[in-house]
Formats: structure tokens, sequence, C-alpha cells
């Protein structure tokens, strides 16, 4: 049966359960709580903790979000969970500017690592240039 468009900003049930059991289970996370809907908080070890939002936006452009962060406050980090999205280069230089950071799930999974600049500008090993 046809979603008629729903998931094209809400991910779908799988990605989210796929999320909360990934997320839990890594080894840079104390503690995941479901704030609302799409919105997460995540407690890391040694590390500040994280607002996150979790989108299923194909390309996240630069109103993508100014919209989420307008809408909810205190969002730190946003997720586009499925394999084929992304977002543009100006969305992500946006969300930056703004100490938020912009992120395809794999990509999050590394930036957990991190804090501060690091997080932000978190590139995966397979996608550095050297």
């Amino acid at each position: 049966m046809p979603d008629s468009g729903y998931y094209e900003k809400i991910p779908r049930p799988e990605s989210i359960a796929h999320f909360e059991k990934v997320i839990s289970d890594h080894k840079m996370v104390m503690m995941l709580d479901k704030v609302e809907k799409q919105v997460y908080f995540v407690l890391r070890r040694g590390k500040p903790a994280i607002k996150v939002f979790l989108t299923n936006i194909y390309i996240v452009s630069t109103t993508d979000v100014f919209e989420i962060t307008s809408s909810h406050d205190g969002i730190t980090c946003i997720v586009t969970m499925s394999m084929w999205n992304s977002y543009s280069s100006d969305a992500k230089e946006y969300a930056k500017e703004r100490g938020i950071g912009l992120f395809r799930f794999g990509e999050f999974m590394g930036a957990l690592y991190y804090e501060g600049n690091k997080f932000l500008d978190y590139i995966p090993p397979e996608r550095r240039r050297n």
C-alpha cells in the first residue's frame, strides 16, 4: 500500500527502530531517550550530550535545517536516516555555523566519538582526502 508521501520527511518505523538499536548499543552512548516523535537525547561517555532530530529528507537543504531548528528547541544534531539520503554543502555549512551537526546515519555513528568542531566536521575515513 502506498504511503502517500508520509515518509518523505519522517523516517520509516524500521529506520527508527534501527537507529534506536544501533545507537543504544554504541560504545560511546550511555543513554538514549526519545523526547519527541523524531527527537532523541543522547548521553555520551565523556562527551557532551546531544539532542538529535531524525529525518528522512532526501537532500537536506538550508531551509530544512532552519525549519527543523526553529520548530524544535535545543537541537544539536540532524541525522537523515536512509542510506540514499544526503544534504547540500550549503546546509552542512549553515548547520555548522549554528553549532549543529548535520549527518547521514553512518557519519553520525563516527561523529559520536568527537565534540566541538571535530564533531561538526566529521567525515568518515572512506570519504577523507589524504
